[in-house]
């Protein structure tokens, strides 16, 4: 049973001291909250689970205090926490189906850009990209990850407009095929934005079944028929299973 969204979601409190941490663990490299919570979303909604220790390290960064983070060192005990607590709060938000709620920065003029949300989800996506392919290829839930690719296409961009790297783990790992965005007006980002979120609930119950599979118990299957305690025991002895290796077991 998935918790509450409600109850396990971070305060304005904690969301803003989880920033701050993030940013002091490994200035270059570690995820910006708005980064976390899209890459989130795609953990929730992909079709194969993802290991903590897979994705933990892509949050945190590459600095040394960031290894001893990972190696259960130092002081980061608690941002460790707040990381888990906002990773369970999304996937039970969505798990919910009554509307998802990102956390997105906002620039000084009250706007919203949704770019560090796009790549945040795209380097989720980028940890199983083989397992996404059904979802591109389905005619009616395709386009659910448009909004995105979209917001991507534009962070790509502007990184490149700044003589920035691209983001590490999306370009080389999650290629859209080349499909080529037109740039987002100023007048039409917050629809965007607003349909990214909308299809996620998509992407979520459209990989709902494969993820019930993937974490569902193995069948056990017998390789030999079932022996009855009345049978001739197969070591060939003679006499009944109960009777001979039946009864070293039973012992």
């Amino acid at each position: 049973m998935n918790p509450s969204s409600q109850s396990n979601a971070l305060t304005d409190a904690e969301i803003e001291t989880l920033e701050e941490r993030l940013s002091a663990i490994d200035p270059d490299d570690s995820m910006a909250v708005e980064e976390l919570d899209g890459f989130c979303a795609a953990l929730a909604c992909s079709p194969e689970p993802i290991a903590r220790e897979e994705w933990l390290p892509l949050v945190l960064g590459e600095s040394d205090r960031a290894e001893r983070a990972l190696r259960g060192e130092g002081d980061d005990a608690s941002l460790l926490r707040l990381i888990d607590r906002h990773r369970e709060s999304v996937a039970a938000m969505l798990f919910e189906g009554e509307g998802f709620a990102p956390i997105l920065a906002y620039d000084d003029d009250g706007h919203a850009w949704g770019n560090a949300w796009a790549i945040g989800f795209a380097r989720g996506m980028s940890l199983r990209p083989d397992a996404w392919s059904a979802l591109e290829d389905d005619d009616d839930y395709a386009d659910a990850l448009e909004p995105v690719m979209r917001l991507l296409a534009d962070a790509q961009r502007s990184m490149e407009d700044d003589d920035d790297e691209p983001d590490d783990g999306v370009d080389a790992d999650y290629d859209d095929e080349g499909t080529d965005y037109e740039p987002i007006a100023d007048d039409e980002r917050e629809a965007v934005i607003h349909q990214m979120l909308d299809g996620m609930q998509d992407v979520y119950d459209f990989f709902r079944e494969a993820r019930e599979r993937a974490l569902s118990p193995a069948t056990v299957r017998r390789d030999q028929p079932k022996v009855g305690r009345n049978d001739p025991c197969p070591c060939g002895s003679g006499r009944k299973f109960k009777s001979c290796c039946g009864a070293e077991r039973a012992s």
